[in-house]
């Protein structure tokens, strides 16, 4: 018996499995094989209750506005320590066949940020220069 026999792919849920469903949908937009963008939905239907009132809050004025793609432009993401990860990102690209190249999107030099307090509270005592 060939699998093609016994699995066959249904158009309809038979009653047997629709009717103990309740507002069950099917979204053709949202892939299965992508874990990130369902991740990303069910965010964002966590956010449309407070947005539509249904979970209003004190919180809700602290609540950030609602951006479509996050901070990385739902791309993939390759840190690395050095400038010795270009090449290497490259080579992958190339060997894997995956159009639109990389991007630099931080600093190339490890820098902290401006808020990051550079001075130590501690003071300098003899035997340790500072």
């Amino acid at each position: 018996m060939r699998a093609r026999e016994f699995i066959a792919e249904q158009r309809e849920l038979p009653p047997e499995i629709s009717e103990p469903l309740r507002y069950t949908y099917i979204l053709p937009g949202l892939s299965a094989a992508d874990p990130y963008r369902n991740y990303r939905f069910g965010v964002a239907m966590a956010r449309a209750r407070s947005d539509l009132g249904q979970d209003a809050t004190e919180a809700e004025k602290f609540m950030p506005a609602w951006k479509t793609e996050t901070a990385f432009g739902e791309h993939g993401v390759v840190s690395g320590f050095d400038s010795n990860v270009d090449p290497v990102i490259d080579m992958a690209l190339t060997m894997t066949k995956t159009p639109g190249g990389k991007k630099l999107v931080s600093t190339a030099p490890s820098q902290e940020p401006a808020s990051v307090d550079k001075k130590s509270p501690i003071k300098a005592f003899k035997g340790y220069p500072r």
